[in-house]
């Protein structure tokens, strides 16, 4: 079962990966040449103009972006999240629900073969593709900042791999809630809505002081880069909270398809 999941979700596993990793190739490799005297002074004078709350939002307060690696921090760590988080909860939405919409699950619960296997099988896949994706991009990241310019290893590796506790959070929350449907156009569709209402709630959440606690309830704000940069260790406690919710969310999948009726 995982050898035939693999092979099935390759494709698309080669293409988000293919997206990250071409995407920051690219900047890596112009960042250094569009940086000079000039671009910097406006480079400042625009984040002079900007809000201190959006500045804090995408670490443009402690971090400046007049480098390739204080990019990264910033802006290149927002597109870590979104998209890698988008690729993860497409996943978890349809790689279990995808077996009723497309009438092989029948052909699954008539072979020798139970429901509790049929979901190990999907997340011990969705799990491999999820570590791969995000090794695969954090060596290509390694090998073009090494090249042009010095930057702290230790930090560099947590800001990389941190978004993976947002991946499985991603991944187990749609994962579980795939089990409510029986389409995965509807269970893909609500997948991509919680990671742009989750990004928009940490959004909002850092305009302001009265509207942070929003900001606090997204899953977004669980790999926070801002913790990391300041501190150079992680949120202990939200590594914690993130671990109870996907492991709540696997014992739920495990319940709702053990009980689920198929015909």
């Amino acid at each position: 079962m995982l050898k035939r999941e693999l092979k099935i979700n390759l494709k698309s596993l080669i293409i988000w990966t293919g997206i990250l990793v071409l995407m920051f190739a690219l900047i890596f490799a112009i960042y250094p040449s569009l940086i000079n005297e000039e671009t910097k002074y406006m480079i400042t004078k625009m984040m002079d103009t900007m809000p201190d709350d959006i500045l804090a939002t995408f670490n443009m307060d402690i971090v400046g972006i007049e480098t390739a690696y204080g990019w990264f921090k910033t802006e290149g760590y927002t597109f870590l999240t979104l998209i890698g988080g988008l690729y993860a909860a497409i996943v978890g939405a349809t790689i279990l629900v995808k077996e009723e919409n497309d009438k092989t699950i029948e052909f699954l619960i008539s072979k020798p073969i139970s429901r509790e296997s049929i979901v190990t099988s999907k997340i011990l896949c969705g799990m491999i593709n999820i570590l791969i994706l995000s090794g695969l991009v954090t060596i290509v990241n390694f090998i073009c900042l090494r090249n042009i310019e010095d930057f702290e290893l230790k930090e560099f590796l947590i800001i990389s791999l941190l978004p993976m506790l947002l991946y499985f959070m991603l991944f187990f929350i749609t994962l579980f809630l795939s089990t409510f449907f029986k389409k995965t156009r509807s269970s893909m569709s609500l997948g991509i809505a919680i990671v742009f209402i989750s990004y928009l709630m940490q959004i909002i959440g850092g305009m302001g002081e009265k509207v942070e606690f929003i900001k606090n309830i997204s899953l977004f704000e669980f790999v926070s880069s801002r913790y990391v940069i300041l501190n150079n260790t992680v949120d202990t406690k939200y590594l914690i909270a993130g671990a109870v919710i996907i492991l709540l969310t696997i014992l739920g999948t495990y319940k709702r398809y053990h009980d689920k009726e198929f015909l």
